[in-house]
């Protein structure tokens, strides 16, 4: 297989066994592409493009572009306590124009502050929007974000590890979509597959599936898989210029089937095959008879890693997406069972419309749509509450997030 440079007599039955390549040291780099060719818009021109100011002092904020807006001050260790908090306050800086500061950065992680995706998350914001900021370097736990008018355009953006590459896409998709004439292109480098972060199968699939219900159509494609430690993965993403709309959906309609990828990369295909097994065993055991279809793959990849993606399919509902990553040590078996636990857990709450996953994922657009907006959750997350409470800092918008009666029973979010 491309890219295998180890040989299969050198192989275990059991991948965890196999000791990975060195990784290779990896320069940072940032580019952008030409612009694609215009295309009129009903969106509001962007302004030039301005390179960001960055300072590593957390208070030595540049004086060169004064707001009149007072800071938004953040707690990064309340609810999640993860770089959630971040992610959405460098979107919602974007599109509002206050900046804001971030005290205790991840500080309930078992490395704070800045971790390199962190940090090009809020380089690659500043340069969208030629924003200045304070305290962005690795570690940091304190930072301040100035934002200027956003400038869509294409960007490569190379995370330099095996860092998600997805919460990267997240940050930028919103401030691209409402503010660009045209469809701009984002290509990321480093990890696909994080067992911390939206895996590639659940982007493509089930928050691509979210995003088309609410009207923002979005491209994705990943050339190369990305694992830890290696990353080296590839994510491409054509962003159309769009306005969310508002959207309900209380109930999920009856199961259709559960279809999946196990899938390798620079491992034995018997990998994939146990991966595949196991998950079908696990599914029948806890007695779902729904049609299931399990398919293997080889991933193209510059390390080694494998995954089983498992997908609910529910009449006229967006699909669900359940994700196990294999690391090494971690016997296949386990990695598939993993992933059949979220999908049946799921599965047990038969009225929640929307998986835990994508719960506090898709309440960003919803609370910048113009309109109410209602739907049920198989799970109410510290992730969704946290969510709620950063978005409620910027936007005067009323986010209700109702746990669950009883259980079993699904809870319920809305936006006023």
């Amino acid at each position: 297989m491309e890219g295998d440079n180890i040989s299969r007599g050198r192989r275990d039955e059991r991948w965890q066994g196999i000791e990975p390549a060195p990784t290779r040291a990896c320069r940072k780099r940032w580019t952008s592409h030409a612009a694609h060719e215009r295309i009129p818009s009903p969106v509001r021109p962007a302004s030039a493009p301005t390179r960001p100011r960055l300072s590593t002092e957390p208070h030595a904020v540049s004086s060169s572009k004064p707001s009149a807006e007072k800071l938004i001050v953040l707690d990064g260790s309340r609810g999640e306590g993860g770089g959630q908090i971040l992610r959405t306050a460098l979107t919602l800086s974007m599109l509002t124009g206050r900046p804001f500061r971030i005290a205790k950065i991840r500080a309930n992680r078992e490395k704070s502050g800045l971790r390199p995706q962190h940090l090009k998350a809020v380089e690659a914001a500043a340069m969208l929007c030629g924003a200045d900021v304070a305290g962005a370097e690795i570690g940091s736990r304190d930072l301040v974000f100035r934002p200027g008018p956003i400038a869509p355009r294409d960007l490569t953006i190379d995370v330099g590890t095996a860092g998600s590459t997805s919460l990267i896409l997240q940050t930028l998709h919103l401030p691209i979509a409402l503010r660009a004439e045209t469809a701009v292109r984002v290509v990321l480098a480093g990890g696909t597959f994080n067992p911390k972060a939206p895996p590639y199968p659940f982007l493509d699939q089930t928050w691509r599936g979210h995003l088309a219900h609410l009207g923002m159509p979005i491209a994705l494609a990943t050339p190369s898989a990305g694992f830890y430690p290696r990353g080296g993965g590839r994510l491409e993403a054509w962003i159309e210029p769009a306005q969310p709309r508002p959207w309900v959906r209380t109930t999920r309609g009856d199961l259709l089937r559960i279809r999946g990828t196990a899938g390798v990369a620079n491992l034995r295909d018997d990998v994939a095959a146990r991966l595949r097994a196991r998950a079908i065993d696990r599914i029948r055991d806890q007695g779902w008879n729904a049609d299931v279809a399990i398919e293997t793959a080889s991933w193209p990849s510059p390390g080694q890693g494998a995954a089983i993606s498992l997908t609910a399919e529910h009449a006229g509902s967006t699909v669900a997406t359940f994700v196990g990553i294999g690391e090494r040590g971690k016997p296949a078996e386990l990695v598939a069972d993993e992933a059949v636990a979220e999908l049946v857990a799921f599965l047990n709450v038969p009225d929640g419309a929307v998986d835990p996953h994508s719960a506090d994922q898709i309440l960003l657009p919803l609370a910048l749509a113009d309109g109410r907006s209602v739907y049920t959750v198989s799970e109410v997350t510290e992730h969704l509450r946290t969510n709620a409470e950063t978005i409620r800092a910027f936007l005067d918008r009323a986010i209700i997030v109702e746990e669950a009666p009883v259980p079993g029973q699904p809870g319920r979010v809305i936006v006023e």
